[in-house]
């Protein structure tokens, strides 16, 4: 009988620090759950940024390019009347 109680006894320590364990290992991995939300959520963030970012300077640079653009057709449009009026001076 005493076998049996101390059977009883060491199975009692041994569910309950089983059971111990188990709840530790529940709050952390509930802990590490929600810190890799965080951290998730933290990610898309910081890629929307940087998808925003780039997308503002595409426009600037699509911006900067037309106004380039516009210079170097009106610089050339200039040159080509300039060359218009020496040819005209020419012939007339």
């Amino acid at each position: 009988m005493e076998t049996l109680s101390f059977i009883l006894g060491i199975a009692f320590v041994v569910v309950i620090a089983t059971a111990i364990v188990a709840v530790y290992a529940v709050v952390k991995v509930s802990k590490i759950s929600k810190q890799l939300e965080q951290t998730q959520q933290t990610l898309y963030r910081d890629i929307d940024l940087i998808n925003r970012n780039i997308n503002d300077g595409d426009q600037t640079l699509y911006r900067h390019i037309n106004d380039v653009e516009k210079i170097v057709f009106s610089h050339i449009d200039s040159r080509l009347d300039k060359l218009v009026q020496r040819k005209q001076l020419l012939k007339g």
